[in-house]
């Protein structure tokens, strides 16, 4: 347990090194100093080592740096970079962010070699990979910073110091080839899009491939108001979980232990690799594994003391990970199942199914640490957050397994991947609506008091050690356990499946809605027999699929008529993404030409399809 204390003599210097008198290198050259001197003249003391790890930690820090070469040019106007593309795009619905590594800045005509990396916002159809070589032209400026939170350190997290907003992107030479995982990533992607409608199909997105930018806004905010955004995109909070039901199900299976925590190890390693292994998915895969680890060596040491080893290492190689919130969630979460998880399920068994016992011990482990860092962190925390996770939890093994299974058939086998996409399509539905229906309750967020924290958080243990419940909830228990479940959930699907066509089938009513896309025109029509029309569509391709899946019958790909009435950008930016997604019989267009290039990659959008 000596690690214990070593790492928090560690996050100490860490710690103290952030204040203005305290940033000096030779400060902590000189602590360095008195430590050994400490550790030759205390041989005996076992704390003689602590003021020497204390120094060690503010030393790092110290050494970190807080600003590169090119943000000197912050401020100062116009300027051309040359540059990079560090990893792969960050797509959104209104632009591309693009990590640059600029090697060359040319403003006022002289060009200076440079060193430093910038984050450009480029237009949304701009076509950028990891690996091409960029010219970026615009104003850098400094990251800023609103209410609590400072977009400037969360950047300088990564090494970026500067901001390109607005900026013109002329590609001067491709990567030689794409990354086959980035290939393969965005070919499963696409595949998941032309199978499911949205929001269902950038959920599995976001639970398959770690890409949540699919997911409209304001789908997003009911899985923040609900706290269950864990869900929504790979991060340590969903790992930990995740490894933690994998463990559980293999376990309940009768696998032998020492064999399902290598089969979750292995699960995990795979999983991090394919979804492109960033910094954040790498710290929880670390912090995950190292539970696995611990729960088959069953020492009730190893795991506080493996991740205590992590947190040094962690921020060894980059000491500002202690202040991201991403670590933070991860590392509390992996600490909150290592703590709580073994005995709330113990009290939760004899009561109650493993179906239910597994998510339920989890989550409570979980929210005992995580729910105060949240409140915390956003001065906020979601009451429903235990009952949310409760009933969504449970569905997500099957969303994995057959979101996974069925993308896999849709490179070899399309028809039957199709099927499998829309059994998918039960638990993701289930999981979308179940968020919204409790995002729309009024105690759904609070904003509790700094000092109620605490009293939260001793309240939700005093939950988790509640003894075992009453003898008809066991009785009721063991029955069910004892029916042909699979048999039950088989049948239920296939019903659920032919009351939604029922349902879906045209009602001999004409509908209209009047879409909300931030300020633009979008209005979707479906007639008496059952035809649908779009007139424009905003700038939101995320937000206006996800109006559409939401009223259009899940077998239904297909929009009779698609009518633009002006050349704005605004009120047709989005309709490019739905022609992707949906086929159109006809396209009635104002007429007017248009020279942008969105109208471009419209016009490109549209020529599969007549044209009135």
């Amino acid at each position: 347990m000596r690690i214990l204390y070593v790492a928090l003599a560690w996050t100490s210097g860490i710690l103290l090194s952030i204040a203005d008198p305290l940033r000096a290198p030779l400060i902590w050259l000189i602590g360095l100093a008195l430590g050994g001197l400490i550790v030759l003249m205390r041989p005996r003391q076992g704390w003689r080592w602590l003021p020497l790890i204390c120094a060690l930690g503010g030393l790092r820090m110290a050494l970190y740096p807080t600003t590169s070469d090119l943000a000197a040019f912050n401020g100062l106007g116009g300027m051309t970079l040359e540059g990079v593309v560090i990893g792969e795009p960050d797509r959104r619905d209104d632009r591309v962010q693009i990590q640059l590594a600029v090697e060359m800045v040319t403003r006022a005509g002289a060009t200076t070699p440079i060193t430093g990396s910038a984050l450009i916002y480029a237009p949304p159809i701009t076509a950028a990979h990891a690996g091409d070589r960029l010219w970026a032209t615009g104003a850098l400026t400094t990251p800023g910073s609103w209410d609590n939170f400072s977009y400037r350190d969360y950047l300088a997290r990564s090494g970026v110091f500067s901001v390109m907003r607005n900026a013109s992107i002329e590609t001067l030479s491709r990567a030689d080839s794409l990354s086959p995982l980035i290939t393969l990533r965005q070919s499963a992607a696409d595949r998941i899009a032309a199978a499911l409608p949205e929001p269902q199909a950038g959920l599995l997105t976001g639970i398959l491939l770690g890409s949540e930018r699919g997911i409209a806004p304001e789908v997003a905010d009911a899985f923040s108001v609900t706290g269950a955004a864990h869900v929504v995109a790979i991060s340590g909070f969903n790992m930990v979980l995740v490894s933690s039901l994998v463990t559980a199900t293999l376990r309940r299976m009768r696998v032998p232990r020492r064999l399902a925590a290598a089969i979750s190890i292995g699960v995990i390693v795979i999983y991090t690799i394919f979804v492109g292994g960033s910094a954040a998915v790498v710290r929880a895969a670390l912090l995950s594994i190292l539970l696995v680890i611990g729960d088959v060596i069953r020492r009730q040491t190893f795991t506080p003391a493996s991740l205590a080893f992590a947190l040094i290492l962690l921020s060894a190689h980059n000491p500002t990970v202690l202040w991201d919130v991403g670590f933070q969630l991860s590392f509390f979460a992996a600490l909150g199942l290592a703590t709580f998880a073994a005995p709330i399920r113990r009290r939760l068994d004899p009561a109650l199914t493993p179906l239910i016992a597994e998510p339920l011990g989890t989550t409570l482990a979980v929210a005992a640490f995580i729910v105060p860092l949240t409140a915390l962190h956003f001065g906020r925390l979601s009451a429903v957050m235990p009952l949310v996770n409760v009933l969504i939890l449970p569905v997500q093994p099957l969303i994995l397994i057959g979101g996974a299974l069925a993308t896999a058939f849709a490179f070899i086998a399309p028809a039957l991947a199709q099927i499998g996409y829309w059994l998918t399509m039960i638990p993701l539905s289930w999981t979308i609506e179940i968020v919204r229906l409790f995002a729309r309750l009024p105690a759904a967020e609070v904003y509790p008091h700094p000092n109620l924290i605490a009293a939260y958080t001793a309240s939700v243990i005093g939950v988790l050690m509640i003894a075992a419940r009453p003898k008809w909830f066991h009785r009721l228990a063991d029955l069910i356990r004892r029916q042909a479940v699979i048999a039950l959930v088989g049948s239920a699907a296939i019903l659920l499946l032919t009351a939604a066509v029922i349902v879906s089938r045209p009602d001999g009513r004409l509908h209209v809605w009047l879409l909300d896309m931030g300020g633009a025109n979008a209005v979707l029509i479906t007639t008496p027999s059952g035809a649908n029309l779009l007139i424009d569509g905003g700038s939101y391709p995320s937000r206006l699929l996800t109006a559409i899946g939401d009223r259009l019958p899940f077998t239904d790909r297909a929009l009779e008529a698609v009518i633009l009435t002006q050349p704005d950008e605004r009120q047709f930016g989005a309709l490019t993404a739905v022609l992707s997604r949906y086929s159109a019989g006809a396209i009635l267009t104002h007429g007017q030409p248009n020279l942008s290039p969105a109208y471009a990659a419209l016009e490109q959008a549209l020529a599969p399809f007549p044209i009135v």
